[in-house]
């Protein structure tokens, strides 16, 4: 039950991330993204569910190139 009551939260939280990245220009969602990311990965460690690891990589990098990409757009705005 522990499993699907995990799975169900960091679902909903991931969801909330990319609402605000699509919602905004901040850094809240891609930092969200980041943190649930961390929680996915003690989740897969967790129930042993090792391909949740590679999904959890791949979608904290999304969000590291994002806040990048964010970062260089503000950078160039204020030059």
């Amino acid at each position: 039950m522990i499993t699907l009551w995990w799975s169900f939260t960091l679902t909903a939280v991931g969801v909330t991330g990319l609402f605000f990245v699509y919602r905004s220009q901040s850094l809240t969602g891609p930092l969200i993204g980041i943190v649930v990311q961390v929680a996915w990965v003690a989740y897969a460690i967790a129930t042993r569910q090792w391909w949740f690891l590679l999904s959890a990589f791949a979608y904290g990098g999304t969000n590291l190139y994002g806040i990048a990409k964010r970062r260089r757009a503000t950078a160039d705005q204020e030059t």
